[in-house]
């Protein structure tokens, strides 16, 4: 399934994650998520820090939501991520127990105004926890989403601020994030990002070797809905960290460059 797919039609149990550096990407994901599932009818649960929530309110105005009359009808709840992950925490990690209370409690409430319909959920705890340096909170917090997931007709969208140009993001956060979920985006544009990492690739050891390494990536990494081109990146990264540190670097370039 693509991204657009999954953002359009939202199947229930499915996970998508984007990844971002600028918050007009996230916007753009996020409104469209959520305004296709107002068309359809189905309702939404959005836990937003306040500062992204003004971007998503004019995304969303702009794909011609009205935002207020969608409140009013119970359609769209929102929830404060930084409230709603203080009630959830216990020490260092979140709670079973509290998020079954707290956030199965809010989808239920939802889901019983709407039967039959899917809840489209969009949480920034996740990124919250991450960019506090809670790297493993954040990935249990993802694991308790998807147990929610096998429980309720949810389709979840969740978010990290991530610089996938960077070998330790590469190397050690991406490969969890990418693991608990069904849909990853690690870029806005993939096509870009594929056209730079190959063309850097190719730069860096040579075509043939280039294509050795395509060879070792499908061997070795299940094809799934992650981007070809993340899944070279995360695995040079592992097991070429030098050529990687490299390919990354000329990645960046090509990919940020002026069309």
């Amino acid at each position: 399934m693509s991204w657009t797919t999954f953002l359009e039609n939202a199947p229930p149990a499915d996970h998508g994650v984007q990844v971002y550096r600028e918050l007009e990407e996230l916007a753009a994901s996020v409104g469209r998520f959520l305004a296709a599932g107002f068309r359809a009818g189905d309702p939404a649960l959005v836990i937003v820090t306040s500062d992204h929530w003004r971007a998503f309110l004019e995304e969303l105005e702009r794909r011609d939501q009205d935002v207020a009359a969608l409140q009013e009808e119970g359609l769209l709840t929102t929830w404060d991520a930084d409230e709603a992950l203080a009630a959830l925490m216990d020490g260092g990690l979140p709670s079973a127990g509290r998020f079954e209370e707290v956030v199965g409690g809010a989808v239920d409430a939802v889901a019983r105004r709407f039967p039959d319909r899917t809840v489209r959920a969009f949480g920034e705890m996740v990124d919250l926890l991450h960019r506090r340096g809670q790297e493993s909170a954040a990935i249990a917090l993802e694991e308790l989403w998807n147990g929610l997931l096998e429980t309720r007709r949810v389709a979840l969208l969740c978010a990290y601020e991530l610089d996938v140009f960077d070998l330790d993001t590469q190397a050690s956060a991406l490969p969890e994030i990418v693991r608990t979920h069904t849909h990853p985006r690690p870029v806005a544009d993939t096509g870009r990002l594929a056209a730079a990492v190959h063309d850097t690739l190719t730069e860096v050891v040579g075509s043939d070797a280039a294509a050795r390494i395509y060879l070792r990536v499908a061997e070795n990494v299940p094809r799934t809905a992650l981007p070809r081109a993340q899944a070279v990146l995360m695995w040079l990264s592992r097991h070429e960290p030098a050529t990687a540190r490299l390919v990354l670097q000329g990645s960046r370039a090509r990919y940020v460059a002026p069309a």
